[in-house]
């Protein structure tokens, strides 16, 4: 009863963000972070009674990233609080407040410290999937729950486009009039955080198609009862997808229509390899058809954008440059976590004439905050999770879709990262948690 209970708040838990704002406001973050401690603490009493001592590859894993993890999570705590040098914007800090303000080797402490607290709360969340998605049931749950959210926020998207409400909940949108961000401030994030939903609906789609297409069935008898489930329940089962689908187009996100193809088409391209048995024809043709899917979408979306894409490019060139010129003045100590864009504010050049306070590349953003020696070290402890869930592929060959899901739904939002901050939403950060625990979980023979 008590694991049922943590699993079922850890869905709440990571789930309620995308709803709220993607998770921004402190009165969302820091209730949550607050329930995750509580929770950890009794849940790891819990399983350290109940422990045989025995530990799996995904538990070695686990265990190395949060190691690091909670190194990263101290390094921001010094930067934070921890002395720093007495430069000249500390010295006119103290001149125009009249206080001895001490030096710190953040730029801005308290963004620094929520940072902080965002990481424990991701790390809190992977660690209860983990420990509760010991059932394969709870980790088809988690799935059936992330397409459930992500389709209830699709739909909210088009009402808003259709009645043309210009709001984010109960907030007027001050950017990307006209077009659908759905609870989100931004599309583009949005358009990332439907790409995982629909890798979520692609998996339970292919769960569905083995029930009622077993592999036992060959020839026309398996062409008719393929075109029986096609046209009545893999419909059925497609649609929170296709509403997805819709929202993202709405989005007029190019890149997030891109990361949407990446999410289906590699699950699809993971599950075909792990389950059928003459692999190179239906690879390549699925990969065919999400590229040519993706074309196809990215030039809907581009309709009436009215933004320059050559413009896009060249800013974000600068704000690279800018970025990498920040880490470059303080490559091992960085300028505290979270604290990008009071830096940023210091280099923008007059030919940015939007307000960029992000590096629209999380990783050089994860660089210049944290400094290059903790920004590898977040990188591996990412890595090794992503491994975790990675494994399952291989080992749990009826459990595929839960990890395809995992695998593509998370390399879609690192590949978004690369050109934008899907990484730095707190909601998307959360449903990725979650999804790579549930993996990770199902990812050693049982």
């Amino acid at each position: 009863m008590i694991d049922r209970l943590f699993f079922l708040g850890t869905l709440v838990i990571a789930l309620t963000p995308a709803f709220l704002f993607a998770g921004r406001p402190l009165w969302v973050l820091a209730p949550l972070a607050i329930v995750v401690g509580g929770a950890l603490a009794v849940l790891s009493v819990v399983r350290l009674q109940s422990s045989g001592g025995d530990w799996t590859w995904s538990d070695r894993l686990l265990a190395s990233a949060g190691v690091l993890w909670t190194i990263v999570i101290g390094y921001a705590l010094f930067q934070a609080y921890g002395a720093g040098e007495s430069t000249e914007a500390w010295r006119l800090a103290a001149a125009l407040t009249g206080q001895d303000i001490q030096p710190r080797n953040s730029l801005n402490v308290g963004v620094t410290v929520i940072g902080a607290l965002r990481l424990a709360l991701y790390a809190g969340v992977l660690l209860l999937a983990y420990w509760t998605c010991k059932a394969s049931e709870n980790a088809w749950t988690v799935m059936k729950a992330i397409v459930l959210v992500a389709g209830i926020a699709a739909v909210y998207a088009i009402l808003a486009k259709f009645f043309g409400v210009e709001y984010v909940l109960w907030e007027k949108k001050h950017h990307y009039i006209g077009w659908a961000t759905g609870p989100f401030p931004n599309r583009n994030t949005f358009a990332t955080f439907l790409a995982i939903g629909l890798a979520a609906n692609a998996a339970l789609w292919a769960r569905q198609y083995r029930r009622e297409v077993p592999s036992e069935i060959e020839g026309r008898e398996r062409l008719r009862v393929t075109l029986e489930f096609l046209s009545k329940r893999g419909i059925l089962v497609a649609l929170p997808g296709l509403v997805m689908l819709a929202a993202g187009l709405m989005t007029g996100s190019r890149a997030g229509l891109a990361v949407m193809a990446l999410a289906v088409g590699g699950t699809a391209v993971l599950i075909v390899a792990r389950w059928s048995s003459n692999r190179a024809l239906p690879i390549g043709m699925t990969i065919a058809g999400i590229a040519v899917v993706a074309i196809t979408l990215m030039a809907l979306a581009g309709q009436g954008r009215g933004v320059s894409v050559e413009g896009s490019i060249e800013q974000r060139l600068e704000i690279f440059q800018n970025a990498n010129r920040i880490a470059a003045e303080r490559p091992m100590r960085g300028i505290g976590l979270g604290a990008f864009p009071e830096a940023m504010h210091a280099h923008k050049s007059t030919e940015l004439t939007n307000d960029w306070r992000r590096a629209h590349n999380s990783y050089l953003e994860a660089v210049a905050e944290l400094g290059w020696p903790v920004a590898i070290l977040m990188f591996i402890a990412v890595t090794l999770v992503f491994l975790a869930a990675l494994r399952g592929v291989w080992i749990r060959r009826r459990l595929t879709p839960i990890h395809a899901a995992a695998v593509s739904g998370f390399v879609a939002a690192a590949a978004h990262g690369l050109l934008d901050f899907p990484l730095q939403e707190p909601a998307i950060c959360l449903v990725l948690a979650l999804l790579l625990g549930a993996a990770a979980a199902q990812s050693d023979r049982t």
